[in-house]
């Protein structure tokens, strides 16, 4: 008789995702592509049908790799940074302006300008420099690369290990550094609201904290653990006392 029925108990509803979903088909909130920031290092590909010529736009070190001086502002082993200005230098190109672009506008202003060098000029940008981190209650905290600048907070959670059973789902906070300062968000992906939420895509240099819930301090607490067990211990014994009472009076 003390079996519970089947269902998720209480104490555990708050593991689990998208507890108010429904079976009704929602509309898909597209991803906006990252903007290039101040900092940020690109991967500039530049192919075309003169393979030779592509080549010394691309500026090929002996490593293999997109490279040059290494200077603000220029090329480097990991690619092209973005000097505080926002802007790049390349071959023939000389100054570039990337900030406040998306890598899909970059990509097509640089094969735009390109035309006048190379004929057929195709340009591909990314940013080789796109990480977020996460810590607090989740099993494998740390920084994750994203590569192709595409991350939602759910990818960033199962690449994470999946918050623990102590970590709040309904709470998350992300830090975001946009335009000279710093934003605050929160996130419930017990909600499907969380499709809905600027911080669903994450943007580079996110950072996301999964805060604990209240009963991993109640389980740490050794006065508290003690305490509840004499009281466990407390009840079965008067339990037992007045069960041998109501036999004897019998």
């Amino acid at each position: 008789m003390m079996f519970p029925s089947c269902g998720v108990p209480k104490a555990f509803q708050h593991v689990l995702y998208l507890q108010d979903s429904v079976t009704a088909a929602e509309k898909i909130v597209t991803n906006t592509s990252a903007i290039i920031e101040p900092g940020d290092r690109l991967n500039i590909n530049i192919s075309a049908i003169n393979k030779t010529a592509a080549a010394d736009f691309n500026m090929i070190t002996s490593g293999g790799t997109s490279g040059g001086s290494g200077s603000t502002g220029g090329a480097s082993t990991l690619g092209y940074l973005v000097d505080s200005l926002g802007n790049i230098e390349m071959l023939q190109l000389g100054i570039v302006k990337a900030g406040g672009l998306t890598t899909a506008q970059l990509a097509a202003n640089l094969q735009q300008q390109l035309e006048a060098y190379l004929k057929g000029a195709i340009v591909t940008v990314s940013i080789s420099n796109f990480k977020v981190s996460v810590f607090g209650e989740v099993s494998r905290p740390g920084i994750i690369s994203v590569p192709d600048g595409k991350l939602t907070i759910l990818d960033a959670l199962i690449q994470s290990g999946d918050i623990s059973t102590f970590g709040r789902r309904d709470n998350i906070l992300v830090v975001r550094e946009t335009n000279g300062q710093r934003d605050f968000g929160r996130v419930d992906v017990n909600s499907n609201q969380v499709f809905l939420s600027p911080y669903y895509y994450l943007k580079q240099n996110d950072m996301i904290y999964v805060e604990a819930d209240k009963t991993k301090f109640i389980n740490n607490d050794p006065r508290l653990e003690r305490s509840l067990r004499n009281l466990g211990i407390a009840t079965t014994i008067l339990s037992t006392v007045l069960l041998v009472i109501n036999l004897v009076k019998r």
